[in-house]
């Protein structure tokens, strides 16, 4: 059965809603979860209300349905026991997980560096402001073989810094600023780790709007 990783992100949904969690340890047939900050004391959840767990992987977004059996408090932590009461399915199979932000970043382009607004990423892709237009002029070195623009951006989300050699897909100009669309590796390995950044990222934006 798909489960997710110790100290990984998660997202508890239900009827109660959805909150931020981490799973603390795993066994074969249970979770053991940190128990949402800020949820109230005592409440349907705690005493057994089914749950998903919702995690991200290599496949997509994993959805795992649970109920708590035990409460307890593991140092400062508390934490609940919960146990499977259903498979784990895939919400969405690969499908590209986005998130909105406001943050600072800077693309590597035409040989030049350049501040941006990153505006939302997934593991696909990136869309970006700028505050000017982008060189106008390349040599022929700076263009890929097959035709595509090289583009390499850095920036941080979720406490994890990127840099990645993308493609220039999109160049917008606006009334006062230029929006860039930038397609990111499709590797397995900066895909899960943006997936994963990204996911968290939801989590984090999730429990700042409460």
């Amino acid at each position: 059965m798909p489960i997710p990783d110790v100290n990984q992100p998660v997202l508890l949904s239900g009827e109660e809603g959805d909150f931020a969690s981490r799973v603390e340890d795993i066994n074969e047939t249970a979770l053991t979860l940190a128990r949402p900050f800020g949820l109230p004391l005592d409440t349907e959840l705690d005493d057994g209300l089914p749950f998903e767990v919702r995690w991200t992987a290599p496949e997509g977004l994993y959805a795992l349905p649970v109920r708590v059996t035990e409460r307890a408090i593991d140092g400062k932590i508390r934490i609940w026991h919960a146990e499977a009461v259903g498979a784990a399915h895939l919400v969405n199979r690969r499908s590209h997980v986005r998130v909105s932000v406001s943050l600072p970043m800077t693309i590597e382009y035409a040989g030049e560096t350049i501040k941006a607004i990153l505006l939302d990423v997934s593991e696909a892709a990136l869309r970006c402001q700028l505050g000017r237009a982008l060189p106008a002029e390349r040599s022929g070195r700076e263009a890929a073989s097959d035709g595509e623009i090289p583009a390499t951006v850095r920036f941080s989300l979720s406490d994890e810094d990127f840099e990645l050699d993308g493609t220039l897909f999109r160049s917008t100009p606006t009334r006062s600023a230029v929006e860039l669309v930038i397609t990111l590796p499709d590797d397995d390995r900066t895909a899960t780790a943006l997936r994963r950044a990204v996911f968290a990222e939801q989590i984090r934006a999730r429990q700042l709007s409460r």
